[in-house]
C-alpha cells in the first residue's frame, strides 16, 4: 500500500465515515450520567468498529464527568453510577488531533487506557492467534485500580473474537462485578461466537454496512483509481467496509486471489487441480503468509455470503463473478443449509489451527477444498 492510500490505525484515525446513530447512542448514555460499564461493538471486518472504539476511549478520557466525592455503592453494569453533575450538551465525538488526549492515546500511552489485542510471540516472532489469559488478567489488574488522570479507565478489546476460552472466561468475571468508574470497549465481527454471557453483559452497538457511495467516495479520498470493473468487484468484495475497499483498492493481489477462488467455485464439485495446487503452492510460498491470510478472509467471505443467501435466497443480489447465481442454486439442491453451516464450521477450525498448530498452509488450503468438495445430507 503506498502512502497516499496507507490508512491509520483506528487509534490515530481522527475521524469515523458514517455510523452517526451509534455515535448518538453513546452520546446520550453519557449525557444521560448512566454510563454502561461495558458495551460491544459489532459489524463486518474494516467497517469502523475499532475507530469507533477509540473515538469513545478519547471522548471519555477528555470529557470524563467530574468524580464523586465516594465511591457508589453497588455500581451495577448498565450505570447505576449517577452523575455528580449534569454533561454538557455535545454534538459528537470528535476531539482535535492537537489535542494532548488525542496524542497520548494515539501513542496509547495514557496511563486510565488499556488495549487487549494479540501480540507477538518472543520466541517465533510471530502474532499470536489468540489473545491469552495472562494478557486479560493484566488488563483486569488495570480495571481494578483507580482512575489516575481522567474520571475513567478504559479497557479497549480488539477483537473479542480472538480472545480463547480461558481469556474469555476471566474477561467475563470482571463484566459480571465491574469495578465503578470503569468501561470496557469490545469489537466482535461474529459477535454469535462469542459467549452468550458476554454479549448478554455489554450494551450493543451494531454498525451497519455504509452505502456503496460512501465506499467509491472514500476510494477516492484515499486516491484509489479503479477501473468500472475493478471497482464494481472491490466495492462487492468491500460489502460496506471501507478499510476492506481500500485494501482491495490498493493492493490488486486481493482481487487476483478472489478471481483465481471464483475458477475454483465455478467448477464445483469437480476442481481444477493445476488451478488448486498452484494457488496452494503460491499461499504456502516464502513470505507468503500475507497472501495466505488474505484468501482465507475471501473464502470466508463468500461462505458467510451463500449461507446468507440460502437463508433468504435474494433473487436481486448482484453476482460477484459470473455464474455465482447458478453455483449457489446447485450447492443448495446437493445439500441441506445446515450441512454447509457445519462444513463452513470446519473450515474455520482448520485455518485457525494453521497458526496454533503450524499446519502446512498448502495442506489446510487443499483440505478445506475437499471439505467443500463434500456434499452430504
Amino acid at each position: 500500500m503506498s502512502e497516499e492510500t496507507a490508512v491509520p490505525g483506528p487509534e490515530a484515525t481522527p475521524y469515523l465515515v458514517g455510523h452517526h446513530g451509534a455515535e448518538d447512542s453513546f452520546l446520550r448514555a453519557y449525557q444521560s450520567g448512566r454510563m454502561p460499564h461495558a458495551w460491544l461493538i459489532t459489524g463486518p471486518r474494516g467497517i469502523g468498529k475499532a475507530t469507533l472504539a477509540f473515538r469513545m476511549t478519547r471522548f471519555l478520557l477528555s470529557h470524563g464527568l467530574m468524580a464523586p466525592t465516594a465511591e457508589p455503592a453497588g455500581a451495577g453494569l448498565f450505570g447505576d453510577e449517577p452523575a455528580p453533575a449534569a454533561a454538557p450538551e455535545l454534538a459528537d465525538l470528535d476531539i482535535p488531533v492537537d489535542h494532548p488526549i488525542f496524542r497520548r492515546v494515539r501513542e496509547l500511552s495514557h496511563s486510565d487506557l488499556r488495549v487487549l489485542r494479540r501480540t507477538v510471540n518472543e520466541k517465533t516472532g510471530k502474532l499470536r492467534a489468540e489473545i491469552t489469559i495472562d494478557e486479560v488478567r493484566g488488563a483486569i489488574d488495570f480495571l481494578h485500580m483507580t482512575p489516575g488522570e481522567s474520571h475513567w479507565r478504559v479497557l479497549v478489546v480488539d477483537s473479542a473474537d480472538e480472545l480463547n476460552r480461558n481469556a474469555a472466561n476471566a474477561l467475563l468475571k470482571i463484566l459480571e462485578e465491574p469495578r465503578p468508574r470503569t468501561v470496557i470497549l469490545l469489537t466482535s465481527h461474529a459477535p454469535g461466537r462469542l459467549l452468550p454471557t458476554i454479549r448478554s453483559r455489554c450494551r450493543k452497538l451494531a454498525l451497519e454496512p455504509l452505502p456503496t457511495e460512501a465506499v467509491i467516495a472514500e476510494l477516492k479520498r484515499h486516491g484509489v483509481d479503479l477501473g468500472s470493473t475493478e471497482l464494481a468487484l472491490c466495492t462487492a468484495l468491500a460489502e460496506g467496509s471501507v478499510g476492506r475497499a481500500i485494501e482491495f483498492g490498493s493492493d490488486s493481489s486481493g482481487l487476483d486471489l478472489f478471481q483465481s477462488m471464483a475458477q475454483l467455485l465455478s467448477t464445483w464439485p469437480n476442481y481444477d487441480p493445476n488451478i488448486l495446487h498452484r494457488l496452494g503452492d503460491k499461499l504456502a510460498g516464502k513470505g507468503g503468509e500475507g497472501q495466505f491470510e488474505i484468501a482465507v478472509s475471501l473464502l470466508d467471505w463468500w461462505l458467510t455470503r451463500f449461507i446468507r443467501w440460502s437463508a433468504v435466497q435474494d433473487p436481486q443480489m448482484p453476482e460477484v463473478f459470473p455464474g455465482e447465481s447458478g453455483l449457489m442454486r446447485r450447492l443448495m439442491g446437493a445439500a441441506s443449509l445446515d450441512h454447509w453451516l457445519q462444513s463452513w464450521e470446519k473450515v474455520t477450525r482448520l485455518f485457525a489451527r494453521v497458526a496454533s498448530a503450524n499446519l502446512d498452509r498448502k495442506q489446510a488450503w487443499v483440505t478445506a477444498w475437499l471439505v467443500l468438495a463434500s456434499p452430504g445430507r
